[in-house]
């Protein structure tokens, strides 16, 4: 099997058994994804908002789904199965990114951030960062920083964040750019020249072989994710409709799926979904002075709680894709494509391989 297939067929290895599926939320099969690559194979893994349990009662349904079953672990101590048999063979390389709010310490410290207890959500942690020196199947993530993640502009010691990452590209030139989202917040406050300082030093720097750590952003770090008083209790959306305009059809290993299930758009200013716009504007500017984000054909965020995949084809400008991986809290109300509409609990996973994006729902308990 080629490795959607094989990432489909493992995830349902864990899924069958208790009546779940995955269902397409999104895709984009065409060459303009720019992906050289024929080895990486690209997982993302949305908002989380992780709490302890206590914390989590406190704040009712808004917290992380499916924490009674740990069924993200699950999945992904599945996959990282397949990581490591990829890895022995040397045919394709799995690389996992975290696109922020891992865990949600805002709602988690009344006061000072502090530290996690090990057996909070341990799982989870192991399989995506704490594994490898924990002699365990791990992921080995690359972790986003989301504002959640940081109280008072501090965020745990424990956990290796970064601001942004780029693909490890075969020609020097990425194709993908990705961030948790709330960092172009600051575009809605800046002038021409502050932004544009401030974007191609966000986006420009650096080589596409490697990440940003945040340690090197400094002080605007603390400044762009400093939680906001006002936010700490806020429940924004609980319920996200998405449109998915085929319906979200059934995925299994090696079957038909159609090759777009995307909002087309023909310019950015069409775009009303979260700062699309912005980061349109922004991928514009570090590529007038020959930077990385020249050759950026995708842009994957979190951040929203949307999942949605756009593809913006101005006929003046350039081409670009967007996909917003969603989040594992909240509720999500969607069509299937037999038209029955459907609301349950936001469960998203992105994957890439080759010029192959895909957004799936993550479904359990579904009647035959």
């Amino acid at each position: 099997m080629e490795p959607h297939d094989e990432i489909i067929a493992a995830m349902l290895e864990v899924l069958t058994p208790e009546g779940g599926e995955i269902r397409l939320l999104g895709r984009l099969c065409t060459p303009v994804l720019g992906n050289t690559s024929m080895t990486d194979v690209f997982l993302f893994i949305p908002d989380l908002h992780l709490l302890s349990p206590a914390r989590q009662a406190h704040y009712g349904q808004y917290g992380f789904n499916h924490a009674e079953t740990q069924l993200l672990a699950r999945l992904l101590q599945r996959l990282a199965q397949v990581r490591n048999a990829w890895e022995a063979t040397g045919e394709h390389t799995l690389i996992t990114i975290q696109v922020g709010d891992f865990f949600d310490v805002w709602r988690e410290f009344v006061g000072p951030i502090e530290s996690i207890a090990d057996e909070t959500h341990k799982e989870l942690r192991d399989v995506l960062y704490r594994g490898q020196d924990r002699a365990l199947d791990c992921l080995n993530a690359t972790m986003i920083l989301g504002n959640h993640d940081t109280k008072d502009g501090k965020a745990l010691e424990e956990i290796p964040f970064r601001l942004t990452a780029f693909n490890r590209s075969p020609d020097g030139r990425p194709f993908l750019f990705t961030t948790h989202g709330d960092v172009f917040d600051i575009l809605e406050l800046s002038t021409a020249e502050p932004l544009r300082e401030f974007v191609v030093n966000f986006i420009g720097e650096g080589t596409p072989v490697s990440t940003y750590e945040v340690q090197t952003w400094g002080a605007k770090a603390g400044q762009i994710n400093k939680p906001l008083t006002v936010l700490e209790e806020a429940i924004v959306s609980p319920q996200h409709t998405l449109q998915i305009e085929t319906g979200a059809v059934k995925v299994e290993p090696q079957g038909q799926l159609p090759q777009t299930v995307a909002r087309i758009i023909q310019s950015a200013a069409e775009a009303q979904h979260g700062h699309f716009e912005k980061y349109y504007q922004a991928l514009q500017l570090p590529a007038a002075q020959n930077t990385l984000a020249e050759s950026v054909q995708v842009v994957v965020i979190g951040h929203t709680h949307q999942a949605t995949l756009i593809l913006c084809q101005p006929p003046d400008s350039r081409l670009l894709i967007m996909m917003d991986v969603g989040a594992w809290i909240e509720q999500c109300s969607y069509r299937l494509d037999d038209g029955t509409v459907v609301t349950e609990p936001s469960a998203q996973i992105g994957v890439i391989h080759v010029n192959d994006i895909r957004l799936y729902q993550i479904r359990t308990d579904v009647a035959s």
